[in-house]
C-alpha cells in the first residue's frame, strides 16, 4: 500500500449604542431564562446610559427592556461597563429550554446504552446507540460513530467513551457489522450514518468518525465517503483504507477534516501514523502513548475527543449556536483547571486553544491569561521542548512507511539516541515515549 497526500446561526449581533434603543420593538414583560426582575441603571463602555431590565441572555448576547418603553436593546456583555459585567456573570446560568428525552421509534434512553437498532432503509445494517444523559430533543447534537475491528458484537468498545460523551454532551453509534476484512464497510456505516440522522436531532456538520486498528482505517473511509464528519480520532493505524470496491489506498479527507491519532509506541503501524501526519496539516495532533497495538487509554480517547470537537466548532461556527459553543467552552474551561496540577502543559495547550475559541468571552479572558501564566512554568517548557524532541525523533526514524511494521532485532544506534533524548526530561512522561519509541515493534 502507497502513502500519500489525499488531505483535501449564529444570527448577527447588531452593534449599536444604547443611546439607539428607541428604533426597537416593544418586548414582552414576562421574564425569560437569564433574566432578572431588576430595573437597573446600566452603562456602556462609552459612558451611554439606560434604565431597564436585563430580559434574556443566550451566551454574550443580552436583551434589556427599556423602562420607558419602546423596542428592545440586543448588545454584546463586552459592551457593558465592567460593573455592569460582573452583575451579569452573577446572576444564575439561564436554564437551556428542553424537549421531549425520548424519540419516536427509537429503543433508547438518556445515560443507558440501547439494545441493537437496526437500520430504517438497509435492516442487515444495525448499532448500538448512547445518548448522553443530558440529551433533549430541543437542540441539535453532535454524533461520534465508533468502528471495532472485531465489530460490535456487544457494546464494550463504546465504554471507552461514555464518560466525555456524557460531559461534553455527543451521541455515541457503535457500528456491529464493521470489521477486519469487512468488504462492505463503506457501505455499512454510511448507512449507519444516515440512519441515526434521519432518526435523531443531530448537526450536520458535527459529526466525527473512531476506531482501532481496521476500525480506524473505517473511520477514514467514512470521513472521505460523508461530508457531515469533521473529524477522524484514530487509533492504532495510518490513513490507509480499503475501499469497498478497488484496490486498497490512502484516504481522501477534506482540508476541513481535523485528524487527532493515538498510537501506540511500539505498534506495528506506527510508521504508517508516523508518515500520514507529515502529510497532514501540522496542526494534527500525532499523540503516542506507551503501548504496542493496542486502544489507547480512556484518559487519551477523552481530550482526542474533546480536541475533535472543539476544531468542528470552530470549523463550523457560522453554522452553529452560540450557546452550544459556550457551553463547550465552559466545560472544557472546567477541565483544563483540573489539569492545571498533575498536567501543566496539557492545561497550557487547552488553556490557548479556549482563549482562540469563538465561545463563552470570560472563558477567553480567563484562558489567555492562564496561559500566559502557564508559559512560564519549567515542566511546560520541558514538555512542549520533549515533544518537538518526539515528532522529530518519530520523522527521522519512521519516515517511510512498511506494513505492519515489526523488527526483528533491536536497532542499537537508535536506542541510544532515544535513551539520550529520555535523559533530558527526567521526571516527565514524554521520557518514557522517547525510550519506548527507542525499542523495535513487536506485535
Amino acid at each position: 500500500m502507497s502513502i500519500y497526500s489525499g488531505v483535501e446561526g449564529v444570527s448577527r449581533i447588531y452593534r449599536i449604542g444604547l443611546v439607539l434603543v428607541a428604533c426597537w420593538a416593544l418586548l414582552t414583560s414576562t421574564p425569560a431564562h437569564g433574566s432578572s426582575d431588576e430595573w437597573r441603571t446600566w452603562t456602556s463602555k462609552a459612558g451611554s446610559q439606560l434604565e431597564a431590565k436585563l430580559v434574556k441572555r443566550s451566551g454574550d448576547q443580552l436583551e434589556l427592556q427599556r423602562r420607558s418603553g419602546g423596542k428592545p436593546v440586543i448588545l454584546k456583555l463586552s459592551q457593558l461597563s465592567a460593573d455592569d459585567q460582573q452583575y451579569v456573570r452573577e446572576l444564575p446560568e439561564p436554564e437551556e429550554e428542553k424537549g421531549a428525552t425520548s424519540v419516536s421509534g427509537v429503543d433508547a434512553e438518556p445515560g443507558v446504552v440501547s439494545g441493537e437498532i437496526k437500520c430504517l432503509s438497509e435492516s442487515r445494517w444495525s448499532y448500538y446507540l448512547y445518548l448522553p444523559e443530558s440529551f433533549h430533543t430541543a437542540r441539535e447534537w453532535p454524533v461520534m460513530l465508533i468502528m471495532s475491528p472485531g465489530g460490535g458484537k456487544t457494546s464494550n468498545p463504546m465504554n471507552r467513551y461514555r464518560e466525555v460523551a456524557d460531559r461534553l454532551g455527543v451521541v455515541l453509534v457503535l457500528s456491529v457489522q464493521s470489521k477486519n476484512g469487512f468488504g462492505e464497510s463503506g457501505l455499512c456505516n454510511t448507512t449507519i450514518l444516515n440512519d441515526v440522522y434521519d432518526r435523531l436531532p443531530l448537526h450536520s456538520n458535527l459529526a466525527m468518525t473512531t476506531g482501532f486498528s481496521g476500525g480506524s482505517r473505517c473511520a477514514y473511509l467514512v470521513a472521505e465517503l460523508d461530508k457531515r464528519v469533521a473529524g477522524v480520532l484514530a487509533c492504532g493505524s495510518g490513513h490507509g483504507i480499503y475501499p469497498d470496491s478497488g484496490p486498497a489506498r490512502s484516504a481522501k479527507l477534506r482540508k476541513s477534516t481535523y485528524v487527532y491519532s493515538l498510537i501506540g509506541t511500539n505498534c506495528f503501524n506506527r510508521s504508517e501514523a508516523t508518515v500520514t501526519h507529515n502529510l497532514l496539516s501540522k496542526n494534527f495532533r500525532l499523540r503516542f502513548f506507551p503501548s504496542g497495538h493496542s486502544w489507547a487509554g480512556s484518559p487519551y480517547i477523552e481530550e482526542g475527543m474533546a480536541r475533535l470537537l472543539g476544531e468542528a466548532f470552530m470549523a463550523h461556527r457560522s453554522s452553529t449556536e452560540k450557546s452550544d459553543r459556550d457551553r463547550y467552552s465552559k466545560v472544557m474551561w472546567q477541565w483544563t483547571q483540573e489539569m492545571v496540577d498533575d498536567q501543566p502543559w496539557e492545561a497550557h495547550g487547552w488553556a490557548e486553544f479556549l482563549a482562540d475559541f469563538d465561545g463563552d468571552s470570560q472563558v477567553k479572558s480567563d484562558a489567555k491569561s492562564l496561559a500566559n501564566k502557564l508559559a512560564g512554568n519549567d515542566k511546560v517548557k520541558q514538555a512542549q521542548l520533549a515533544e518537538k524532541d518526539i515528532i522529530k525523533f518519530v520523522s527521522k526514524h519512521y519516515n517511510k512507511y512498511i506494513a505492519l511494521d515489526v523488527e526483528k532485532k533491536p536497532n542499537s544506534s537508535r536506542a541510544a539516541e532515544g535513551e539520550k533524548l529520555a535523559d533530558k526530561y527526567p521526571g516527565l512522561p514524554h521520557a518514557e515515549l522517547l525510550e519506548k519509541l527507542a525499542a523495535k515493534i513487536g506485535k
